[in-house]
């Protein structure tokens, strides 16, 4: 749910607060994801590739890629429940949105938890290969 700049200035100062609150959860959670993802790359840069480090790193990506884009159809929900809390009744409506963009990111979440978990047992076994020798 997109609130207009003037549909925010016109809420009260708990609604304005709750509202932006629960609006920037979404954000949180993705800047989460994309630090890690920066660690990754750290990683890679200090030259440790193929290690448990930096693949936990891309599966926290991931994770957070997919809780991000289910939980922001449950905060569009409910920031349009506290935007219009206080309109009379047969005003107040709850808003939920999916779209094929949603879809798409589920899917590539999904593939970077199964690449990260992939890696992640090349690196056992080529550890336990080393163990042998």
């Amino acid at each position: 749910m997109t609130i207009s700049v003037a549909d925010v200035q016109a809420l009260s100062g708990w609604q304005k607060a709750a509202t932006i609150g629960v609006m920037m959860v979404p954000s949180l959670i993705i800047a989460y994801g994309i630090y890690r993802l920066r660690k990754m790359f750290g990683a890679f840069a200090a030259n440790s590739i193929f290690n448990i480090e930096a693949i936990g790193h891309l599966k926290a990506f991931g994770i957070a890629l997919l809780i991000q884009t289910l939980v922001s159809p449950l905060t569009g929900a409910a920031s349009s429940v506290l935007a219009t809390f206080n309109r009379p009744e047969g005003e107040r409506f709850i808003s939920i949105g999916l779209s094929n963009a949603d879809a798409h990111t589920l899917f590539l979440s999904g593939l970077i938890i199964v690449i990260a978990w992939v890696l992640g047992e090349a690196v056992r076994i080529d550890d336990e290969n080393r163990s042998f020798v």
